[in-house]
């Protein structure tokens, strides 16, 4: 009888799951890096292997959307048999045919892994090259929507500012669905690329525990995205004296952040640095305009020197005035917001300032939390069993980002196109054969 091939444990066994020093590590294939992961369950009874059931899981959330454990296990039970035989899916040596895991054993799986372990192994996933060495198979239609939703991204995707450091957004997310055994929610926070809205690190916040640890090891987690120089983007929670000393002085990253009534004394005094006349302010303002969404927005940021601001290692504190309105060009509403950052005004300049800003929104508000709420429905899923949550919340970031690297600017559409076909899922992430 044909023996399902052993590639998913090789010799890259004595990789470390979140190691991307060497050539080698950093071109592991996905199957590769989940047999590299601690297998919760005993080895008596075991049938389907982890890499297997991980796959299956990151396959099917594409598709489907991970929202509900049983849409994955369906996708399982409809796939071929020859995607399941490229999945190293268990084969009953009695009918011959590959058996995928129950729903039971999924969730058993999934509940039981070390999250931190399976962050680590997906975002190094993320954080490698694209295979250079493509399918010699036919390539996937292309729709009159996926032509003109190219067209639009190119049109509305602003011309890159100069003059930008690397920059990472960080941000929390409740999982409104989800609790601890205690009753707490279970609370995430993540880093995303400015780039390309790609999770570069993922961490749950423990209960009854402060979100400077949970940055901390945050950031120690995402060493492989060489955080050094470059710029992490926060909101207005994670403005603290302790976050700012974290970045500067343990990470040697710097910081742009959002001060807002939570910090009543620093906000007090960037209002007053930035208060003024237009005519003081010409050469240290920067102006945008946007229309789209049925709706026009000007945004205007001046900034000033931090001066004797008691706060770490500030040098800049700045304005963003926006004022929003209709098609008809007429203003509706307007906000003002305040910030500082550690940048010079040789490191980063108004223009900057703003592309950095308007980064963190499209990077982690946009690019991961609206898509994973709206497009796969994450604050509808009551998954709550252990791990459960974070792992389902994890697969939805591997889908997202391995969409976005295969040029796919609507993730919604894109599921829908995939969900139609099992086999290009795989060709998605590279299993199966040549």
């Amino acid at each position: 009888m044909p023996v399902a091939p052993s590639s998913l444990i090789n010799a890259v066994g004595c990789e470390q799951v979140g190691q991307t020093d060497t050539d080698s590590s950093a071109r592991l294939k996905l199957t590769d890096r989940f047999a590299l992961i601690s297998d919760p369950r005993s080895a008596r009874g075991r049938r389907h292997s982890l890499a297997s059931i991980l796959a299956i899981v990151a396959c099917a959330t594409v598709a489907v959307g991970g929202d509900c454990l049983t849409a994955i296990e369906q996708w399982a039970d409809n796939a071929p048999q020859q995607v399941l035989a490229d999945l190293h899916i268990w084969r009953d040596p009695f009918t011959g045919l590959h058996q995928p895991p129950s729903e039971r054993t999924i969730r058993r799986v999934l509940a039981g892994l070390d999250g931190d372990e399976l962050d680590a192994c997906l975002a190094t996933f993320l954080g490698q090259p694209p295979t250079v060495e493509p399918y010699e198979r036919a390539p996937a239609p292309v729709s009159r929507r996926t032509e003109r939703e190219a067209r639009r991204a190119a049109r509305r995707s602003p011309a890159q500012t100069p003059g930008l450091l690397p920059a990472y957004a960080v941000d929390g997310k409740r999982l409104k669905g989800a609790h601890h055994p205690g009753g707490g929610r279970v609370h995430l926070i993540s880093l995303a690329a400015h780039l390309d809205a790609t999770v570069h690190a993922q961490r749950q916040i423990p209960a009854k525990s402060s979100e400077i640890s949970a940055l901390d090891a945050l950031l120690r987690q995402a060493t492989d995205t060489e955080l050094t120089g470059a710029v992490i983007t926060a909101d207005a929670l994670h403005t603290q004296r302790a976050s700012a000393r974290l970045l500067i002085d343990d990470h040697h990253a710097h910081y742009v952040m959002i001060v807002k009534a939570n910090q009543p004394t620093l906000r007090a005094a960037a209002i007053t640095a930035l208060t003024g006349p237009d005519a003081n302010f010409i050469t240290v303002t920067h102006r945008e305009f946007d229309r789209g969404h049925g709706r026009t927005e000007h945004r205007i940021l001046r900034t000033a020197p931090a001066g004797d601001i008691d706060f770490p290692h500030a040098a800049q504190v700045f304005r963003i005035l926006r004022h929003r309105g209709g098609l008809d060009g007429i203003r509706h509403s307007k906000e003002v917001c305040y910030g500082i950052t550690d940048l010079t005004p040789r490191q980063a300049g108004p223009a900057q300032l703003a592309a950095y800003v308007r980064g963190h929104w499209k990077a982690i508000e946009n690019g991961v939390h609206h898509v994973r709420d709206v497009t796969f429905a994450e604050d509808a899923c009551q998954a709550r069993t252990a791990t459960l949550p974070r792992a389902l919340a994890a697969f939805r970031n591997l889908a997202t980002g391995t969409l976005r690297r295969a040029g796919h600017v609507n993730i919604a559409h894109a599921r829908r196109d995939y969900g139609y076909d099992h086999q290009r899922v795989l060709d998605l992430f590279n299993l199966g054969p040549k």
